[in-house]
């Protein structure tokens, strides 16, 4: 798994309503491909590609969630995602020092997580 670094933007404003979206979310660019997000203006984001897929790995400390969206690289087209929002989530597949663990062990714990 090795770690990017694409452009990586917000939504616009005129964007999220022509849209109709909830949340303004950011957008990924690998190579000519725009890819949508879920992470919102105050998550950190971090990008890993391994193989075909792009790993988006979306932590908010703040909110005390991490989410992971997997995207296929070559169409950025959506292969599985998971937000982990409740403490029972959290407790049960990152334990209690998940704040604490670097990116590339959280991506790992979700991924044994979803297969």
């Amino acid at each position: 798994m090795q770690p990017i670094a694409p452009t990586i933007r917000f939504i616009t404003p005129e964007e999220t309503r022509d849209r109709k979206l909830i949340n303004a979310g950011s957008v990924l660019m690998y190579g000519t491909t725009a890819i949508h997000l879920g992470a919102g203006r105050s998550d950190r984001i971090h990008v890993f590609k391994e193989s075909i897929v792009l790993y988006v790995l979306s932590t908010n400390s703040k909110l005390g969630y991490p989410g992971l969206e997997i995207f296929y690289a070559s169409s950025g087209e959506e292969y599985e995602q998971i937000l982990l929002q409740y403490e029972l989530e959290l407790e049960e597949y990152l334990w209690d020092d998940w704040e604490q663990m670097g990116p590339v062990a959280i991506v790992k714990r979700l991924i044994d997580y979803l297969y």
